[in-house]
Protein backbone atom coordinates (compact mmCIF):
# COMPACT_ATOMS: atom_id res chain seq x y z
CA UNK A 1 0.00 0.00 0.00
CA UNK A 2 1.20 3.33 -0.88
CA UNK A 3 0.66 6.81 0.44
CA UNK A 4 -0.56 9.45 -1.82
CA UNK A 5 -1.43 12.90 -2.04
CA UNK A 6 -4.45 14.64 -3.47
CA UNK A 7 -4.82 18.19 -3.95
CA UNK A 8 -8.28 19.83 -3.78
CA UNK A 9 -9.87 16.48 -2.31
CA UNK A 10 -13.48 18.07 -1.77
CA UNK A 11 -13.41 18.60 -5.95
CA UNK A 12 -15.97 16.65 -8.38
CA UNK A 13 -12.67 15.01 -10.03
CA UNK A 14 -10.77 14.15 -6.61
CA UNK A 15 -13.79 12.42 -5.28
CA UNK A 16 -13.50 9.93 -7.90
CA UNK A 17 -9.56 10.00 -6.92
CA UNK A 18 -10.30 9.62 -3.65
CA UNK A 19 -12.49 6.24 -4.12
CA UNK A 20 -10.19 4.70 -7.03
CA UNK A 21 -7.41 4.57 -4.59
CA UNK A 22 -8.73 4.06 -1.55
CA UNK A 23 -10.76 1.41 -3.49
CA UNK A 24 -7.26 0.10 -5.22
CA UNK A 25 -5.94 -0.14 -1.47
CA UNK A 26 -3.48 2.85 -1.15
CA UNK A 27 -3.55 5.31 1.83
CA UNK A 28 -4.63 8.71 0.83
CA UNK A 29 -4.01 12.48 2.43
CA UNK A 30 -6.19 14.74 0.88
CA UNK A 31 -6.20 18.49 0.87
CA UNK A 32 -8.76 20.79 1.72
CA UNK A 33 -9.28 24.55 2.68
CA UNK A 34 -10.71 24.00 6.02
CA UNK A 35 -11.97 21.11 8.56
CA UNK A 36 -15.68 21.14 7.39
CA UNK A 37 -14.69 20.37 3.86
CA UNK A 38 -12.74 17.56 5.09
CA UNK A 39 -16.09 16.39 6.87
CA UNK A 40 -18.22 16.91 4.79
CA UNK A 41 -16.08 14.86 2.34
CA UNK A 42 -15.80 11.82 4.34
CA UNK A 43 -18.89 11.55 5.28
CA UNK A 44 -19.82 11.84 1.52
CA UNK A 45 -17.17 8.82 0.59
CA UNK A 46 -18.00 6.44 3.54
CA UNK A 47 -20.58 4.76 2.01
CA UNK A 48 -18.81 4.20 -1.45
CA UNK A 49 -15.36 2.67 -0.17
CA UNK A 50 -16.50 1.40 3.25
CA UNK A 51 -14.34 0.23 5.50
CA UNK A 52 -11.38 1.43 3.60
CA UNK A 53 -12.46 5.25 4.77
CA UNK A 54 -10.56 4.55 7.62
CA UNK A 55 -7.17 5.05 4.88
CA UNK A 56 -8.34 8.62 3.89
CA UNK A 57 -6.99 11.60 6.03
CA UNK A 58 -7.05 15.84 5.35
CA UNK A 59 -4.66 18.41 5.70
CA UNK A 60 -5.80 22.21 5.68
CA UNK A 61 -4.51 23.91 2.77
CA UNK A 62 -6.22 27.29 3.32
CA UNK A 63 -5.05 28.93 -0.27
CA UNK A 64 -3.82 26.38 -3.07
CA UNK A 65 -2.22 29.50 -4.63
CA UNK A 66 0.51 30.75 -1.77
CA UNK A 67 3.97 29.79 -2.24
CA UNK A 68 4.27 27.63 0.32
CA UNK A 69 0.97 25.90 0.53
CA UNK A 70 1.91 22.54 0.67
CA UNK A 71 5.21 22.75 2.30
CA UNK A 72 3.93 21.25 5.58
CA UNK A 73 1.99 18.33 4.49
CA UNK A 74 4.70 17.24 2.34
CA UNK A 75 7.39 17.61 4.87
CA UNK A 76 5.08 15.41 7.59
CA UNK A 77 4.37 12.82 4.87
CA UNK A 78 6.07 9.94 3.24
CA UNK A 79 4.25 9.69 0.31
CA UNK A 80 5.03 7.96 -2.99
CA UNK A 81 2.94 10.01 -5.08
CA UNK A 82 1.28 13.34 -5.60
CA UNK A 83 -1.72 13.91 -7.48
CA UNK A 84 -2.57 17.82 -8.20
CA UNK A 85 -6.35 18.01 -9.17
CA UNK A 86 -6.73 21.69 -7.49
CA UNK A 87 -7.30 24.13 -9.92
CA UNK A 88 -10.62 26.32 -10.23
CA UNK A 89 -12.89 25.41 -13.37
CA UNK A 90 -14.88 28.67 -13.75
CA UNK A 91 -16.10 29.82 -17.42
CA UNK A 92 -17.27 33.03 -16.35
CA UNK A 93 -14.64 34.64 -14.05
CA UNK A 94 -15.03 38.63 -14.28
CA UNK A 95 -10.98 38.75 -13.77
CA UNK A 96 -8.45 36.41 -15.45
CA UNK A 97 -6.23 36.73 -12.72
CA UNK A 98 -8.93 34.50 -10.76
CA UNK A 99 -8.26 31.30 -13.05
CA UNK A 100 -5.05 32.11 -14.33
CA UNK A 101 -3.22 32.94 -11.33
CA UNK A 102 -4.22 29.77 -9.09
CA UNK A 103 -3.97 27.29 -11.86
CA UNK A 104 -0.27 28.51 -13.00
CA UNK A 105 1.07 29.37 -9.76
CA UNK A 106 -0.25 26.46 -7.32
CA UNK A 107 1.31 24.19 -10.73
CA UNK A 108 5.12 25.51 -9.74
CA UNK A 109 4.22 25.60 -6.25
CA UNK A 110 3.53 22.46 -5.36
CA UNK A 111 6.40 21.38 -8.07
CA UNK A 112 9.29 22.72 -5.87
CA UNK A 113 7.45 22.00 -2.72
CA UNK A 114 7.91 18.37 -3.29
CA UNK A 115 11.46 18.90 -5.29
CA UNK A 116 12.36 20.73 -1.87
CA UNK A 117 10.28 18.48 0.41
CA UNK A 118 9.49 15.71 -0.47
CA UNK A 119 12.56 13.19 -0.88
CA UNK A 120 10.03 10.00 -1.02
CA UNK A 121 8.03 11.51 -3.96
CA UNK A 122 7.99 9.13 -7.63
CA UNK A 123 6.21 10.72 -9.47
CA UNK A 124 3.51 13.90 -9.70
CA UNK A 125 0.77 13.42 -11.51
CA UNK A 126 -1.33 16.48 -12.84
CA UNK A 127 -4.77 17.20 -13.90
CA UNK A 128 -4.82 19.49 -16.99
CA UNK A 129 -7.21 19.89 -19.85
CA UNK A 130 -8.23 18.78 -23.10
CA UNK A 131 -8.07 22.85 -23.13
CA UNK A 132 -4.37 22.83 -23.54
CA UNK A 133 -4.42 20.43 -26.94
CA UNK A 134 -7.65 21.41 -28.59
CA UNK A 135 -6.98 25.00 -30.90
CA UNK A 136 -10.41 26.63 -30.42
CA UNK A 137 -9.38 28.92 -33.40
CA UNK A 138 -9.82 26.39 -35.93
CA UNK A 139 -13.82 25.31 -34.34
CA UNK A 140 -15.03 21.80 -35.10
CA UNK A 141 -12.02 21.00 -37.38
CA UNK A 142 -13.75 18.29 -39.23
CA UNK A 143 -11.47 14.83 -39.65
CA UNK A 144 -8.81 16.26 -37.36
CA UNK A 145 -7.85 13.93 -34.69
CA UNK A 146 -6.17 15.03 -31.71
CA UNK A 147 -3.23 13.67 -29.68
CA UNK A 148 -0.93 14.56 -27.13
CA UNK A 149 0.63 16.11 -29.30
CA UNK A 150 -0.94 18.97 -30.15
CA UNK A 151 -0.70 21.78 -28.20
CA UNK A 152 -3.43 24.98 -27.66
CA UNK A 153 -1.61 28.07 -29.14
CA UNK A 154 -2.66 30.62 -27.33
CA UNK A 155 -0.54 33.34 -26.28
CA UNK A 156 -0.04 34.73 -22.72
CA UNK A 157 -1.60 38.17 -24.06
CA UNK A 158 -5.09 36.68 -25.48
CA UNK A 159 -5.22 34.50 -21.94
CA UNK A 160 -5.36 38.06 -20.36
CA UNK A 161 -7.36 39.96 -22.14
CA UNK A 162 -10.22 39.74 -20.44
CA UNK A 163 -12.51 36.72 -21.89
CA UNK A 164 -13.26 34.02 -19.63
CA UNK A 165 -13.33 31.29 -22.22
CA UNK A 166 -9.66 32.71 -23.31
CA UNK A 167 -8.85 32.82 -19.38
CA UNK A 168 -10.02 29.23 -18.88
CA UNK A 169 -8.07 27.58 -21.94
CA UNK A 170 -5.12 29.71 -21.21
CA UNK A 171 -4.55 28.65 -17.59
CA UNK A 172 -4.72 25.00 -18.32
CA UNK A 173 -2.29 25.61 -20.67
CA UNK A 174 0.06 28.28 -19.28
CA UNK A 175 -0.18 25.18 -16.01
CA UNK A 176 0.76 22.34 -18.08
CA UNK A 177 3.48 23.75 -19.36
CA UNK A 178 5.10 25.30 -16.38
CA UNK A 179 4.91 22.02 -14.97
CA UNK A 180 6.46 20.51 -17.91
CA UNK A 181 9.33 23.65 -17.90
CA UNK A 182 9.86 22.66 -13.99
CA UNK A 183 10.92 19.31 -14.86
CA UNK A 184 12.98 20.47 -17.74
CA UNK A 185 14.79 23.38 -15.91
CA UNK A 186 15.13 21.18 -12.32
CA UNK A 187 15.63 17.54 -13.21
CA UNK A 188 13.97 16.39 -9.94
CA UNK A 189 14.02 13.51 -8.00
CA UNK A 190 10.30 12.89 -9.33
CA UNK A 191 8.95 12.05 -13.03
CA UNK A 192 5.73 13.71 -14.26
CA UNK A 193 2.73 12.43 -15.29
CA UNK A 194 0.02 14.63 -16.71
CA UNK A 195 -3.57 13.90 -17.98
CA UNK A 196 -5.82 16.00 -20.51
CA UNK A 197 -9.68 15.41 -19.78
CA UNK A 198 -12.33 16.81 -22.33
CA UNK A 199 -15.89 17.82 -20.70
CA UNK A 200 -16.23 15.64 -17.58
CA UNK A 201 -19.43 13.93 -16.45
CA UNK A 202 -21.18 11.67 -14.34
CA UNK A 203 -21.54 10.35 -10.94
CA UNK A 204 -21.39 13.09 -8.35
CA UNK A 205 -19.54 11.61 -5.48
CA UNK A 206 -18.31 14.77 -3.86
CA UNK A 207 -20.35 16.50 -0.72
CA UNK A 208 -23.22 18.03 -2.97
CA UNK A 209 -26.20 19.66 -0.32
CA UNK A 210 -27.95 21.04 -3.20
CA UNK A 211 -28.67 21.56 -6.99
CA UNK A 212 -27.37 25.22 -6.53
CA UNK A 213 -23.68 23.67 -5.45
CA UNK A 214 -23.08 20.94 -8.03
CA UNK A 215 -19.97 21.71 -10.17
CA UNK A 216 -20.03 23.72 -13.46
CA UNK A 217 -20.65 20.41 -15.75
CA UNK A 218 -22.90 19.03 -13.21
CA UNK A 219 -25.10 22.14 -13.34
CA UNK A 220 -25.32 22.09 -17.03
CA UNK A 221 -26.44 18.50 -17.26
CA UNK A 222 -29.26 19.30 -14.59
CA UNK A 223 -30.19 22.46 -16.38
CA UNK A 224 -31.39 20.12 -19.15
CA UNK A 225 -32.71 17.25 -16.91
CA UNK A 226 -34.62 19.47 -15.11
CA UNK A 227 -36.28 21.71 -17.82
CA UNK A 228 -33.75 24.82 -17.54
CA UNK A 229 -32.96 25.30 -20.97
CA UNK A 230 -35.84 25.36 -23.44
CA UNK A 231 -33.38 24.31 -26.26
CA UNK A 232 -30.46 22.12 -27.10
CA UNK A 233 -27.48 24.62 -26.58
CA UNK A 234 -24.76 25.20 -28.88
CA UNK A 235 -21.64 22.69 -28.19
CA UNK A 236 -18.08 23.74 -28.37
CA UNK A 237 -16.57 20.85 -27.01
CA UNK A 238 -17.09 17.70 -28.96
CA UNK A 239 -15.48 14.73 -26.27
CA UNK A 240 -16.55 14.10 -23.08
CA UNK A 241 -15.07 11.31 -20.36
CA UNK A 242 -16.87 9.55 -17.50
CA UNK A 243 -15.87 11.09 -14.22
CA UNK A 244 -15.40 7.69 -12.62
CA UNK A 245 -13.15 6.78 -15.38
CA UNK A 246 -10.77 9.92 -15.07
CA UNK A 247 -10.92 9.55 -11.22
CA UNK A 248 -9.29 5.67 -11.94
CA UNK A 249 -6.97 6.87 -14.75
CA UNK A 250 -4.86 9.31 -12.35
CA UNK A 251 -4.47 6.09 -9.85
CA UNK A 252 -3.42 3.84 -13.23
CA UNK A 253 -0.98 6.71 -13.50
CA UNK A 254 0.55 6.44 -9.93
CA UNK A 255 0.60 2.88 -10.77
CA UNK A 256 2.04 2.48 -14.24
CA UNK A 257 5.89 2.62 -14.33
CA UNK A 258 5.80 3.09 -18.14
CA UNK A 259 3.18 6.66 -17.41
CA UNK A 260 6.24 8.84 -16.89
CA UNK A 261 6.89 11.70 -18.28
CA UNK A 262 3.86 11.54 -20.62
CA UNK A 263 0.81 13.42 -21.20
CA UNK A 264 -2.23 11.31 -21.91
CA UNK A 265 -5.90 12.13 -23.77
CA UNK A 266 -8.36 10.88 -21.44
CA UNK A 267 -11.46 10.45 -23.43
CA UNK A 268 -14.30 7.60 -24.35
CA UNK A 269 -15.02 9.92 -27.47
CA UNK A 270 -17.25 12.50 -29.02
CA UNK A 271 -20.84 12.99 -27.63
CA UNK A 272 -23.82 15.74 -28.61
CA UNK A 273 -25.63 17.73 -26.93
CA UNK A 274 -28.73 16.23 -28.63
CA UNK A 275 -27.09 12.51 -26.61
CA UNK A 276 -27.90 14.12 -23.48
CA UNK A 277 -31.33 15.06 -23.70
CA UNK A 278 -31.96 11.74 -25.71
CA UNK A 279 -30.64 9.27 -22.82
CA UNK A 280 -32.54 11.66 -20.23
CA UNK A 281 -35.75 11.23 -22.26
CA UNK A 282 -34.88 7.41 -22.41
CA UNK A 283 -34.42 6.83 -18.91
CA UNK A 284 -36.18 8.91 -16.85
CA UNK A 285 -39.97 9.60 -19.02
CA UNK A 286 -41.22 11.45 -15.97
CA UNK A 287 -39.09 14.43 -17.00
CA UNK A 288 -39.44 13.95 -21.08
CA UNK A 289 -41.93 16.74 -21.13
CA UNK A 290 -39.56 19.51 -20.03
CA UNK A 291 -36.48 18.06 -21.86
CA UNK A 292 -35.17 20.12 -24.65
CA UNK A 293 -35.43 18.75 -27.91
CA UNK A 294 -34.69 21.57 -30.45
CA UNK A 295 -31.60 21.55 -31.80
CA UNK A 296 -28.95 24.27 -32.54
CA UNK A 297 -28.13 26.19 -35.95
CA UNK A 298 -25.84 24.31 -37.60
CA UNK A 299 -26.44 20.82 -35.87
CA UNK A 300 -27.22 17.57 -38.23
CA UNK A 301 -30.04 15.51 -37.01
CA UNK A 302 -28.11 14.00 -34.77
CA UNK A 303 -26.62 16.77 -32.90
CA UNK A 304 -23.27 16.84 -34.57
CA UNK A 305 -21.74 19.67 -36.34
CA UNK A 306 -22.81 19.94 -40.57
CA UNK A 307 -19.81 19.12 -41.76
CA UNK A 308 -18.02 17.17 -39.43
CA UNK A 309 -15.87 17.59 -36.21
CA UNK A 310 -12.44 16.61 -34.82
CA UNK A 311 -11.95 13.47 -32.99
CA UNK A 312 -9.12 12.90 -30.50
CA UNK A 313 -7.14 9.42 -30.41
CA UNK A 314 -7.53 7.88 -27.20
CA UNK A 315 -4.90 5.12 -27.70
CA UNK A 316 -1.79 5.89 -25.78
CA UNK A 317 -3.95 5.68 -22.44
CA UNK A 318 -5.30 2.18 -23.34
CA UNK A 319 -1.98 0.99 -24.34
CA UNK A 320 0.13 2.67 -21.24
CA UNK A 321 -2.80 2.79 -18.23
CA UNK A 322 -5.02 -0.07 -19.44
CA UNK A 323 -7.81 2.90 -19.48
CA UNK A 324 -11.48 1.06 -20.56
CA UNK A 325 -13.83 3.48 -20.99
CA UNK A 326 -17.54 3.68 -20.39
CA UNK A 327 -20.20 4.96 -22.55
CA UNK A 328 -22.38 8.32 -22.74
CA UNK A 329 -25.24 6.56 -22.26
CA UNK A 330 -24.37 5.34 -18.66
CA UNK A 331 -22.85 8.41 -17.93
CA UNK A 332 -26.07 10.46 -18.10
CA UNK A 333 -27.72 7.80 -16.03
CA UNK A 334 -25.03 7.98 -13.61
CA UNK A 335 -24.91 11.47 -13.67
CA UNK A 336 -29.11 11.61 -12.82
CA UNK A 337 -29.33 9.24 -10.07
CA UNK A 338 -26.45 10.51 -8.43
CA UNK A 339 -28.78 13.90 -8.04
CA UNK A 340 -32.02 12.53 -7.76
CA UNK A 341 -32.05 13.67 -4.09
CA UNK A 342 -30.89 16.96 -4.01
CA UNK A 343 -32.68 19.62 -3.21
CA UNK A 344 -33.27 23.02 -5.14
CA UNK A 345 -31.69 25.11 -2.56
Amino acid sequence: MSKILVTGGNGFVAAQVLISALTRGHQVVATVRNTEKGEQTKQALSSRVGDKISNLSFAIVPSIEAEHAFDEVIKNNSFHAVVHTATPFYLNAKDPKEIVTPAVDSTKYILKSVQDHGPTVKRVVITSSFASIVDPTTGYRPGYVYTEKDWNPISWEATNAGDPIDAYYGAKTWAERAAWDFMKENSPQFDLVVLCPPMIYGDVAQYTPSISSLNTSSASLYAVLSGQDKEISQQHVMIFCNVADIGRAHVLAVEEQDAGNQRFIITAGTFTHKAISDAFIKHFPSFAPNIPTKLPEGADENGYPIGGNYTADNSLSKRVLGMQYQNFEDTMVQFANSVAGLQSS
